[in-house]
């Protein structure tokens, strides 16, 4: 009896330790909670004026990062990597955007070790943005024709090379068929040539037979 009750008190303790530890589990999330982007300059959704520059603040002190900012078409303006400064990732820019909007696509770890990513931040520039509207419409990496063509000078673009592939298609249509009844011609002429060979067998085979008798 002794022996069961000096367990009682041991069990008491365990439950003890395991109701801290649940109260720890509930309390403890807020303070590990993983790093979340708070801010950036420009502002999500604004539009700003002489943009050479994009900040990003987060919720924790970042260890990595990569910040990537493109266009619509998808042409990238940011220039060497992104600068880290406590909770402040910085990206300098090739120069003041053109008019337009832009996203903002990021990738960092914060103090946790936790990477967190994002590309839905976006603004826009108003007016020319001090930078050279002839180079925004230029060709990205991609080089010539790598841009989607609308207009007149599309259609007319696109009608010889549409010829040329109607003419393609045509002549590859053609060369099958040519080809298809070149196979049949010279199927049949297989099998008449094998049962002339039948014939003459069998009628050798009939004679040899007939002169024997």
């Amino acid at each position: 009896m002794n022996m069961f009750k000096s367990r009682r008190p041991l069990r008491r303790l365990g439950l003890v330790a395991a109701a801290a530890l649940a109260f720890g589990a509930f309390t403890a999330p807020p303070a590990m909670a993983h790093t979340k982007l708070v801010g950036s300059t420009p502002e999500k959704g604004k539009a700003a004026d002489a943009v050479t520059e994009v900040t990003l603040v987060f919720s924790d002190k970042i260890s990595l990062a990569k910040v990537v900012v493109s266009d619509g078409r998808k042409k990238e303006f940011q220039a060497g990597a992104a600068e880290r400064a406590g909770t402040k990732v910085t990206q300098k820019l090739s120069g003041p955007l053109p008019a337009g909007s832009y996203t903002v696509a990021y990738r960092v770890v914060g103090e946790d070790g936790h990477p967190i990513e994002g590309n839905d931040l976006t603004f826009s520039v108003a007016g020319d943005g001090g930078g050279d509207p002839a180079a925004s419409a230029a060709p990205s990496a991609g080089g010539v024709g790598a841009e989607e063509q609308t207009g007149p000078a599309a259609n007319s673009d696109e009608q010889p090379l549409k010829a040329d592939q109607e003419q393609t298609a045509a002549e590859e249509d053609s060369g099958s068929g040519m080809l298809l009844w070149v196979l049949i011609i010279a199927g049949l002429l297989v099998g008449v040539g094998i049962g002339v060979v039948i014939v003459l067998r069998a009628k050798r085979k009939h004679q040899a037979a007939t002169g024997g008798e």
